[in-house]
């Protein structure tokens, strides 16, 4: 239905209400006019309405949250005539949350909503809707198109929400004669674009680190350190491995010999996102999320190795930096993160106990604090590798708790409120 068309529906609507006494009043002349023209508009809007474009999406790489996103589509005219008044509207994914999800992942600060929001679920409904959706789409108008010829149109949104934004195809739509219904034609084609969270101007910390000895690490670390070179060539001995043969003596000489390789040492970092959050305290998990991602950009991939340690239904880490491949990776990999609301920071502690030998130095992002992170803490405190610890509060007052209660941590704890994060972050 057009803007027109709406406002016709409207006209009917009042009018039926008040005109219905035809002895009274002369409005029911108004009510039967209005019903009749959209009975034929919709009648007209039935008409088949089969343009034969051909249409190309020119999508960026990715987007980021809160960042205009600038994107362009070609349309070519396959038909014999032109093509005029047609609107164009995109077409993603289906954005409804399924029932599982409506009744048990929570809109944020629901608790403060009257009674008769939290049983009604509207307004729980539509923030998963605009989650899901990451974006609000707006429907762009054509200029004329030629017979034969391709024309570029551009449009730009700004997501709300980081993870992949899914394409099913666009809508093509043309007003009826009497310009109150479209006659619509749907064009599919599946593409997506990944949207990237939030990213500050942070500077990495510095934790005063050093480089750790790896077994074996020469495939991990590529030329970082000291595996550039090999010590020196000795007789092949039986067990020794294959791929360190020096093949040009062998084939001078006809004997086996083996290259010896210096000990592997390079700089390793940790960082550590909680993602075990209430849903209740999503803005918070969001922003920390949003740190995390600000970190790995801001980190030199040619200067350290970095993991990157988070938990869900199961415990993942994942390592970038020089021969492991860019921070690419890791940003899709944030851009898609969920928090887990059935486990705790603990889940962590296995992953971390058997990789901190290897560890130069770790950046903890918290989502809060209890004896939970006190004892991740701790457990990097006793293994000595140097630590920046960050824990979110969601206002002034829960900020003064928590620097109260980090008072006694074996590390220094940086408390920031969400919406600052760039101005109490920030290394002068």
């Amino acid at each position: 239905m057009t803007p027109a068309g709406a406002m016709m529906t409207a006209a009917f609507c009042i009018t039926a209400l008040f005109g219905l006494n035809m002895y009274k009043t002369t409005l029911y002349q108004v009510m039967a006019l209005s019903l009749f023209l959209l009975l034929v508009s919709a009648v007209l809007s039935l008409m088949p309405f089969r343009p034969r474009l051909r249409l190309r999406h020119i999508l960026p790489v990715y987007g980021t949250v809160g960042e205009k996103i600038v994107y362009s589509i070609e349309i070519t005219n396959l038909g014999l005539k032109p093509e005029k008044g047609i609107i164009l509207y995109e077409d993603p994914a289906d954005p409804r949350p399924d029932l599982n999800t409506l009744l048990t992942r929570k809109e944020p600060y629901e608790h403060l909503r009257n009674a008769w929001d939290r049983k009604t679920l509207y307004y729980r409904w539509a923030w998963l809707v605009l989650k899901s959706g990451k974006a609000r789409l707006r429907p762009i108008k054509l200029p004329d198109l030629p017979p034969g010829e391709t024309i570029r149109v551009t449009s730009d949104f700004v997501p709300n929400y980081r993870g992949y934004l899914h394409f099913t195809g666009v809508t093509l739509a043309r007003p009826d004669i009497l310009g109150l219904f479209m006659r619509n034609f749907r064009i599919q084609k599946a593409e997506k674009l990944l949207i990237l969270p939030r990213r500050y101007p942070l500077e990495p910390p510095d934790l005063t680190s050093r480089r750790q000895y790896h077994p074996g690490g020469v495939n991990l670390a590529s030329s970082i350190g000291n595996s550039d070179e090999f010590m020196s060539l000795r007789y092949y001995r039986p067990g020794d491995p294959l791929h360190n043969i020096h093949w040009r003596t062998f084939a001078r000489t006809g004997e086996l010999v083996i290259k010896e390789f210096e000990d592997e040492f390079f700089v390793r970092y940790a960082l550590v996102l909680d993602t075990f959050v209430r849903p209740e305290r999503e803005r918070v998990f969001e922003e920390a999320v949003s740190i995390a991602a600000s970190y790995i950009a801001s980190m030199d991939p040619h200067d350290a190795i970095l993991d990157l340690v988070l938990g869900g239904h199961e415990m993942y880490a994942f390592s970038s930096g020089r021969g492991l491949g860019g921070s690419e990776k890791m940003l899709e990999i944030l851009s898609c993160v969920e928090s887990c609301q059935d486990k705790t920071v603990l889940e962590l502690k296995p992953v971390l106990e058997s990789g901190l030998k290897k560890i130069s130095g770790a950046i903890l992002i918290f989502s809060g604090w209890s004896r939970d992170h006190e004892e991740i803490c701790r457990i990097i405190h006793e293994a000595l590798v140097p630590a920046f610890v960050i824990v979110l509060a969601e206002d002034a007052r829960q900020k003064e708790t928590i620097v109260r209660e980090t008072g006694d941590s074996p590390y220094p704890v940086r408390v920031v409120q969400i919406g600052a994060v760039s101005e109490e972050l920030s290394i002068p």
